[in-house]
């Protein structure tokens, strides 16, 4: 898997972006303000709107910040976090160190919100949600996502803007009979960027509680894990992603108005099966390719981290079909699985096979892990992938990822807690990482800065 550095070249880092600590609370940014500065350091407003007060968040500001010596600037990484109106911060400025940042704090009070804003700017779209509305604060028309990244001598300010935005014609009386789209812009260092031209450039791995099921839960999961991986590290593999998505959203709907209006149409379904095929061969190929280079890793980390001596292996599973990394053969195969499906497919309304009917496979000492694994190896199996996943990121883009853990740690015994941690964060390459939980002592005597989340305030510890 070959990457590329993408977009704007990165700027020599000059006077540091963002305020030192964190800041939360107080009255709503307009988002001209908060683009009134190049490169996410706000300047003044050039105006105010009538009804609002402007409070750009350059200006004066009260911190609350650890000793110089705790929170030094990471050399590669999240310098800087700034949001405005995002799911229940109305405003926020946060400082990060490398290394372990711990948000400690009770349930529903804001820490999954955070990782959520990182993760919706870099990867392009929320892990949690695929309704963009639900990041907006209740009542807000505009959100923001600010964030300032370095490495080494470099900096790049990447803002994400979502706005809802009423169609013409489309009162605010009742928006449940017409619901405003939310328009979603991206900028780096101020100038306009595609999102998808954002994807591996800062590389993210993420860790939510639901992943420690990742063994035993459905195949979408497991899809989903290799699928963020490959729109990282392989742009070739992201478009093929985005191809298969279209042809196959555009077959679906062609299936689903035969299967009601009756009848076959084998010119327009022919014209679907070759793109289907051609673009869902690219996509087995590049994940066949990723899991048998994902799979060497985990095993490496089952070894590490196992208190017995388990065997992991990965293995990619195409439905109706043998992996391979031939796309040729994979062409060859798709072509032969939908020609024995057409008749189910116009019965069904759906396409049945292909890519989006795939799946990984754990196995341990030879036997499937889903089936036959206890619940400490298929948790030990889950957090093995993890830091494979890390390690490849190193490997493939050249420089580590940022690390989001949501409340994974509690969920963990002891024992594992302290493996995971003791292979992820210690040593000069370990990643950056941004790790909540609700309990304070989870970590020893590891360094890291820590911070206290509490109704949608961040407080420097």
């Amino acid at each position: 898997m070959a990457h590329r550095h993408r977009g704007r070249p990165l700027r020599a880092r000059g006077r540091r972006a963002g305020g030192r600590g964190c800041r939360a609370g107080g009255a709503g940014i307009p988002l001209a303000a908060l683009d009134a500065g190049r490169g996410g350091t706000a300047g003044p407003p050039r105006g105010r709107r009538r009804g609002r007060r402007a409070h750009p968040l350059g200006g004066p500001e009260t911190l609350v910040s650890p000793p110089e010596e705790a929170l030094p600037s990471p050399e590669e990484g999240l310098a800087s976090l700034r949001l405005f109106n995002f799911r229940n911060y109305a405003e926020l400025s946060l400082r990060l160190g490398p290394g372990l940042n711990v948000f400690v704090g009770e349930n529903a009070q804001g820490k999954t919100n955070l990782l959520e804003a990182v993760a919706t700017l870099l990867l392009t779209r929320s892990p949690r949600t695929t309704t963009a509305g639900e990041l907006l604060r209740w009542g807000a028309d505009e959100a923001a996502v600010d964030a300032v990244l370095v490495r080494g001598t470099l900096s790049e300010s990447l803002a994400l803007r979502l706005r809802r935005v009423r169609e013409p014609g489309a009162g605010p009386a009742d928006p449940a009979e017409s619901p405003p789209r939310i328009a979603r812009t991206t900028s780096s260092d101020g100038h306009p960027i595609a999102p998808r031209d954002l994807l591996g450039r800062w590389p993210v791995v993420l860790f939510w509680p639901d992943d420690l099921q990742l063994v035993k839960a459905g195949p979408e999961a497991r899809r989903r894990l290799l699928d963020v991986l490959l729109a990282q590290l392989d742009r070739g593999a992201a478009d093929e992603l985005v191809r298969y998505r279209r042809v196959l959203e555009q077959r679906n709907s062609l299936l689903r108005r035969l299967h009601l209006e009756g009848g076959d149409a084998p010119d327009h379904l022919r014209t679907f099966d070759d793109a289907l095929v051609l673009h869902g061969a690219g996509v087995r190929v590049a994940r066949t390719g990723l899991v048998r280079t994902l799979g060497p890793l985990a095993a490496a980390a089952m070894a590490e981290i196992s208190d017995a001596t388990d065997a992991l292996e990965m293995r990619y599973v195409p439905h109706g079909a043998t992996a391979t990394d031939n796309r040729e053969e994979a062409m060859a195969a798709l072509r032969r699985t939908l020609a024995r499906a057409h008749a189910e497919e116009l019965a069904r309304g759906t396409t049945v096979v292909g890519p989006h009917r795939d799946d990984m496979e754990y196995v341990l000492n030879d036997r499937a892990a889903r089936s036959t694994g206890s619940q400490g190896q298929q948790r030990t199996a889950v957090l093995a992938t993890k830091i494979a996943e890390v390690r490849l990121v190193g490997r493939v883009s050249g420089r580590m990822p940022l690390l989001l853990l949501d409340d994974v740690l509690s969920e963990l015994d002891p024992a594992r807690r302290e493996r995971l941690l003791g292979a992820l964060a210690t040593g000069a390459g370990a990643p950056q990482t941004m790790v909540t939980c609700s309990e304070e002592g989870l970590f020893g005597e590891r360094r890291s800065q820590h911070f206290v989340v509490r109704q949608g305030t961040v407080l420097a510890r």
